[in-house]
């Protein structure tokens, strides 16, 4: 479970903080969007909800753990896939899977021997084929397979995905759904996504942020009953735009 109660964040420098007053819970299993126009607060609450910062004021916790008082034992029950991530390029897939496994296994985080971690991981995310190969030469479609691999290497409890089918092709998409509904029977899932067919054919629950602050919450099918809409895509554009069209009035 993920609770956040009343948190807010500014960063330094900001007049206007980045999310505020922001409250939800997030059962165990199934998966969550997160929803937004950019600069919503989307990553913002990620990161707090990872523990790679703190809120200013509230407080997050994830199964029963205070974020801020164990962010270790977070960083033990929780992975992260992001749109982008970085590897280092003269790497083999293997090695890159094997420090990741002797990390966590200093960490006291490997539920099992590495060698079985990692077995699990390449098959669960078909990596055979490039298990020998140099991450700089795999293709972006692969690259989000490996996230995923190094994310899942601990057998988290909760996994967070920031937008993990951006720039995949429709193939590519349609696997990589795949295994998010896999994951999701056992783990729970906050998912960060543009992409309003995503989080309508995977979320059973679905967040949507517009600056800094949640606008709806609920299934999909509530969500379009609140906007009146025949799809979440139409029902996200309208909310938005309502919020947009009332901070145009207060000006």
């Amino acid at each position: 479970m993920i609770e956040l109660q009343s948190v807010t964040k500014t960063y330094r420098g900001s007049h206007h903080p980045a999310v505020k007053d922001v409250s939800f819970t997030i059962q165990d299993a199934g998966i969550t969007g997160l929803l937004g126009p950019n600069g919503a607060g989307k990553t913002t609450l990620i990161k707090a909800i990872l523990g790679i910062h703190l809120p200013d004021k509230g407080s997050i916790s994830i199964n029963g753990m205070s974020v801020s008082d164990n962010r270790n034992s977070i960083r033990q029950i929780t992975g992260f896939v992001s749109e982008n991530a970085r590897f280092p390029e003269n790497y083999l897939v293997s090695e890159l899977l094997w420090e990741h496994a002797e990390i966590r296994r200093q960490a006291h985080s490997l539920k099992e021997q590495p060698s079985l971690a990692i077995g699990r991981a390449v098959s669960q995310f078909s990596l055979e084929e490039v298990l020998d190969k140099k991450i700089a030469i795999l293709s972006k479609g692969y690259r989000q397979r490996l996230s995923f691999a190094l994310a899942i290497l601990h057998d988290p409890d909760i996994l967070v995905l920031d937008e993990p089918v951006s720039g995949l092709d429709p193939l590519q998409i349609v696997e990589m759904r795949n295994y998010i509904r896999e994951l999701s029977e056992k783990k729970t899932i906050l998912l960060s996504t543009h992409l309003m067919q995503e989080a309508q054919s995977l979320c059973s629950d679905i967040i949507i942020m517009h600056q800094g602050s949640i606008i709806a919450t609920g299934s999909s099918e509530n969500i379009c009953a609140l906007a009146g809409t025949a799809n979440l895509e139409e029902a996200f554009v309208h909310l938005v735009s309502l919020k947009e069209r009332g901070k145009e009035k207060r000006r």
